[in-house]
């Protein structure tokens, strides 16, 4: 397997974080229709993770599903934690297609917040899953690897 290279970030990284943190998201979109709806309003007192993702990137594919199967599990009886899809999709069309087969919420297309929100977790390589508290406060800085391995106890952990 040889990885594609649009699935990698090479950017010279000034290594400053922004102060402020992750919670501000605003609008994003709601599951599966061109509605948003404000972040802060479906995420109290839940977990959430920031999933950099693009459709044209093979581990993002792979991945995905893996990631829906987790989010399914972990919210079976109630909803405990939020996914947020943070896309790198080259178009919208790609974007939308991507988009609608996914449980999950989306920060809209083309967000300047993804860029801010790529710098803060220091994300060089997709797919990508931070996990954070309710109140924008990383716990998890990379959950790929433990929902990948441990499914839906990586939550419990």
């Amino acid at each position: 397997f040889q990885p594609s290279s649009s699935c990698f970030f090479f950017q010279a990284e000034d290594g400053i974080r922004d102060v402020e943190r992750s919670r501000g998201l605003g609008d994003v979109y709601k599951r599966q229709g061109p509605d948003t709806v404000n972040f802060e309003q479906i995420s109290k007192n839940k977990l959430f993770g920031l999933y950099f993702c693009a459709s044209h990137c093979p581990p993002s594919t792979i991945f995905t599903p893996i990631l829906a199967d987790f989010y399914s599990d972990v919210n079976d009886k109630e909803q405990l934690m939020e996914i947020i899809m943070v896309s790198f999709d080259k178009t919208k069309e790609a974007f939308d297609e991507f988009r609608k087969s996914l449980p999950w919420i989306a920060l809209p297309f083309g967000d300047a917040k993804r860029d801010a929100l790529k710098k803060e977790h220091n994300i060089i390589g997709i797919p990508h899953l931070v996990v954070l508290k309710p109140d924008g406060t990383t716990i998890v800085p990379n959950g790929r690897a433990d929902v990948q391995k441990k499914k839906a106890q990586a939550y419990e952990e």
